[in-house]
């Protein structure tokens, strides 16, 4: 069972959403802005009331993109990012760890920046490092209570040009076996291995995805 989160891209997210029931899964979608207090609760209580526990939590959102220079960004907005980037952490274990810690089982896999090739944008950097710095010092309390705290750490990666392109790569097809970059399928792979029990041991790390650079 699947809960997709969307905040603006409603038709996308009913797409992933028939598309697991298509292949015999159960899915909703939710619209919710996980950045505030409010919308985390409301996802979490729809999730709650359709499937009763939520055992798995992938956290993906990503704050606005401002890349000016040191000397002329705004302190403001910087602060914006920092806050959307870290909020959704904190709102959502506070949500579900209660029962993840009563059933001794639980993941948290977190979106965050490769460690070393960061993005033009400073406020950028520093919001995706909080999210992974929150994450990473939650690890060892969470771990002994049975539950893994992971996180992902892409650098660029394309955007599929569309949700048939998507289901290609999900297949493995013949543009996947290609494929000369990172890809989302890259990130959802390693997302479920960690949400496996094959990745039952594994806390505390960050996954980092090398990359082409653009030159």
């Amino acid at each position: 069972s699947v809960v997709v989160n969307y905040l603006n891209s409603k038709d996308r997210a009913n797409e992933v959403v028939e598309y697991i029931e298509g292949n015999g899964g159960r899915a909703i979608a939710v619209q919710a802005n996980v950045f505030v207090k409010d919308g985390c609760e409301k996802l979490i209580d729809v999730a709650f009331k359709q499937f009763e526990r939520v055992d798995i939590c992938v956290i993906n959102p990503g704050a606005g993109w401002h890349p000016e220079s040191l000397d002329v960004f705004d302190p403001v907005l910087a602060l914006e990012d920092l806050i959307q980037e870290i909020a959704p952490f904190f709102h959502l274990m506070r949500l579900l760890l209660p029962g993840m810690y009563e059933r001794k089982w639980g993941r948290l896999v977190g979106i965050t920046l490769h460690p070393v090739e960061s993005s033009p944008s400073y406020s950028y950097n520093v919001g995706k490092a909080s999210r992974l710095q929150a994450m990473h010092l939650a690890y060892e309390e969470a771990w002994e209570q049975g539950v893994t705290i992971n996180a992902i750490a892409p650098g660029p990666v394309s955007h599929f040009e569309n949700f048939t392109q998507a289901i290609a790569y999900c297949n493995h097809e013949q543009e996947w076996i290609e494929r000369k970059d990172v890809s989302p399928q890259d990130i959802a792979e390693s997302v479920a291995f960690l949400c496996s029990e094959a990745g039952s041991y594994i806390s505390g790390s960050i996954i980092p995805f090398m990359f082409h650079k653009i030159k």
